[in-house]
């Protein structure tokens, strides 16, 4: 080519066409940022160079400008910080790990992931027309045991919003971790929409109290309503596959039978696992000889459950299956210590509870008020001992995320720096208390105190 026709102007349709390409472009870095940053400084060259076609409409202008702002996308994407395969993944650990090894995350420091970590979708499964399951590859140190949740971050409407989901997946499944979702609200309706095949989603690592008995011998019932499988799912696959002498019975109820999820599965467990019993029932029809009609009652449960009073009950469901089927439990004689429900339910009533008393020296209580210093926000806040440290900072302004606000999710977790405060969960581990953390939602200071937030 000539260095005539390189430098020759070109129609106002090419710019045109040229300028949408270098849009097009700086959008997909704005996508691809991650939530929270969407829009940074490294998108200031490709704003710059979009105008090079009409600072510059000749044939060579408009090829420089292009190589330019593809070379500029492929910088952006090692400076973003957005987990890569070459910075992430690790060996395989098993046959399975391998064929998903492109898509493993792994973490380069020692322990378990205390933050947010982004994370690529594998697949996404449809379970029933409502309930689709979000296969995520699986970052060291997400361990967990059945029945826990994790915690998922994702910009909504232009607001990054919290979510926690249970787990599906079994943890014997140590390439993947899946997470099924029912399309109910504004988060989950943006999960079934939007996520897909290669999305990145951002987790945090497994939490929760409502987990699988282990080191018990005793039969084990699983008493699942609706989506409540989700949890239920994973302590069937775990207890198959880790306990297997143990017998565990699956007692699932749903509308209809297109509400079922996991349909096949259930039907292979029950096949290939003579320990294993799952039944299933509608509350509407059409039935079949598949499935029950009705509800989980007495009559169900003691059918396919030889000895109540000596097996342990996991619920969870709707609030008000919960409670009937502890009533039900009740009057069957099962004592309440082997009776478990869905943990983050029973953790929300409790929060409803009397905040712990403050005594004084003299052995009375006090409603006595201290400071709370938010060291990073710099704010300084009057912390009632009858108030969360959560509330406390939240009516100071600073900005503490939060999701169950009941101890369970973990969300919220802060480092205390200085000061003596009472927290109320379960949900820490030993490395989380031994380098400082506390829940804000669930701890009340007992003195003048200082948190990293």
């Amino acid at each position: 080519m000539s260095s005539d026709s390189l430098h020759m102007a070109v129609s106002s349709s090419a710019v045109a066409v040229a300028t949408t390409v270098h849009l097009a472009v700086l959008l997909l870095r704005a996508h691809r940022n991650p939530p929270g940053r969407r829009f940074d400084i490294l998108l200031a060259p490709s704003l710059m160079l979009a105008a090079t076609p009409w600072l510059m409409p000749t044939t060579f202008g408009l090829a420089v400008g292009l190589a330019l702002q593809l070379g500029w996308f492929c910088v952006c994407e090692r400076l973003s910080g957005l987990p890569t395969e070459a910075a992430q993944a690790g060996p395989p650990r098993t046959a399975e790990a391998s064929a998903g090894a492109a898509a493993s995350v792994r973490s380069t420091a020692p322990g378990p992931p205390q933050g947010f970590v982004g994370v690529p979708v594998i697949a996404v499964l449809r379970e029933t027309e409502d309930i689709a399951t979000f296969r995520l590859a699986r970052p060291e140190g997400f361990d967990f045991a059945p029945g826990q949740f994790l915690t998922i971050r994702m910009p909504v409407d232009g607001k990054s919003i919290v979510r926690c989901y249970s787990i599906s997946s079994a943890p014997q499944q140590s390439g993947y971790l899946e997470v099924s979702v029912k399309r109910q609200g504004l988060f989950s309706g943006a999960l079934h929409s939007t996520v897909r095949p290669g999305s990145t989603l951002w987790v945090r690592r497994p939490a929760g109290g409502f987990t699988y008995p282990a080191g018990d011998a005793r039969p084990l019932v699983l008493l699942a309503g609706g989506v409540g499988i989700t949890p239920m799912i994973s302590m069937l696959r775990h207890a198959v596959a880790a306990d297997p002498g143990r017998p565990v019975t699956l007692l699932y109820s749903v509308s209809t039978q297109r509400d079922i999820a996991f349909r096949d599965e259930l039907r292979v467990l029950a096949a290939r696992h003579p320990q294993a019993t799952v039944v299933v029932t509608t509350t509407r029809g059409p039935h079949s000889t598949e499935v029950l009609s009705g509800r989980i009652d007495g009559a169900k449960l003691v059918a396919h459950v030889p000895d109540p009073t000596g097996s342990v009950f996991m619920i969870c469901g709707p609030e008000m299956m919960i409670e009937a089927m502890r009533a039900l439990l009740d009057r069957l004689g099962v004592p309440p210590a082997q009776v478990r429900s869905e943990a983050f339910a029973a953790a929300v009533a409790a929060s409803a509870a009397p905040v712990p008393a403050v005594a004084t020296a003299g052995g009375g209580e006090t409603d006595a008020g201290f400071t709370l210093r938010l060291v990073t926000s710099g704010r300084t806040a009057a912390a009632s001992c009858r108030e969360t440290l959560l509330e406390a900072a939240e009516a100071a302004g600073a900005d503490i995320p939060s999701v169950c606000r009941a101890g369970v999710c973990g969300t919220c977790r802060t480092r205390l720096l200085d000061g003596r405060v009472e927290c109320e969960s379960d949900t820490l581990d030993d490395r989380d208390r031994e380098a400082g953390y506390i829940l804000p939602c669930v701890a009340w200071a007992r003195g003048d105190c200082a948190l990293e937030a």
